[in-house]
């Protein structure tokens, strides 16, 4: 009977453990404000663009970072 006690016990604590991590998770990471870094945590410019990069107007108000060498373009990183 005292293994079945020790078993209830590991799962509660397991189970809260799991609550608390979760309920952490939940309120500091899905608030969408995920933070974009340029590689080699170089910093982003005035515009939000990273080095090699320049702000294009992509379209009707829709501005975006890219390569100056070529290639896909990027929502400027805001803070």
């Amino acid at each position: 009977m005292k293994e079945i006690y020790k078993i209830i016990i590991a799962c509660v604590i397991t189970m809260t453990v799991t609550a608390f991590a979760t309920a952490y998770f939940v309120l500091h990471h899905e608030s969408g404000d995920t933070e974009m870094v340029c590689a080699d945590n170089a910093s982003p410019d005035i515009n939000g663009c990273c080095p090699g990069e320049e702000l294009t107007q992509l379209g009707d108000s829709v501005v975006g970072c890219c390569p100056t060498e070529g290639g896909d373009c990027f929502p400027p990183i805001t803070k």
